[in-house]
C-alpha cells in the first residue's frame, strides 16, 4: 500500500460529486488523488474527463501516467497537445518519449519547442549535442 493512501482515497471522496457534475478542476483533483491512493485505472478515467475538458496539467498527467503504463504512442499524443498549448515540460517529455521510440528528429524538434517555451534541460539538451536551440 501507498504510505498516503487512505488519506488520498479520503479526499478523492471529496472530490467525487463535483467531478461527476463535470467540474475539470475537480476531475483533475479527483484524478490526482486515486493516482497518489494507487488507483490507476480510475485515475486514468478522470484525468481524461478533465484533459478533454481543456485541462492542460491533466492532459500531462495523463500522458505520463500512460508513458509509465508503456502505452508511449498515446503519451507522445498528449504531450503534443499540452505542448502546443504552451507546456515546455509536455515538449520536453514528447522529446524523451520520441528519443525513447527511435525518432531522433522528432525529439530534436520537441527539445527545440521546449527550449523556446524556456525549459532549462531542453536547452542543456541541445546544447549538449552541438545544436542551435
Amino acid at each position: 500500500m501507498k504510505p498516503f493512501a487512505p488519506v488520498h482515497r479520503l479526499l478523492a471522496r471529496r472530490h467525487r460529486d463535483a467531478a461527476a457534475a463535470g467540474d475539470p478542476a475537480e476531475q483533475f483533483n479527483l484524478a490526482l488523488s486515486l493516482e497518489r491512493a494507487g488507483d490507476i485505472v480510475e485515475a486514468e478515467r478522470w484525468y481524461r474527463a478533465s484533459a478533454d475538458a481543456g485541462d492542460m496539467d491533466a492532459t500531462n498527467n495523463l500522458a505520463l501516467l500512460l508513458d509509465a503504463a508503456g502505452r508511449k504512442r498515446e503519451a507522445l499524443a498528449l504531450f503534443s497537445r499540452a505542448a502546443g498549448a504552451g507546456d515546455a515540460e509536455a515538449a520536453y517529455n514528447a522529446a524523451v518519449v520520441c528519443e525513447e521510440l527511435g525518432d531522433a528528429a522528432g525529439a530534436v524538434g520537441w527539445y527545440r519547442t521546449a527550449a523556446r517555451l524556456g525549459d532549462r534541460e531542453a536547452k542543456d539538451e541541445l546544447a549538449r549535442r552541438g545544436l542551435p536551440g
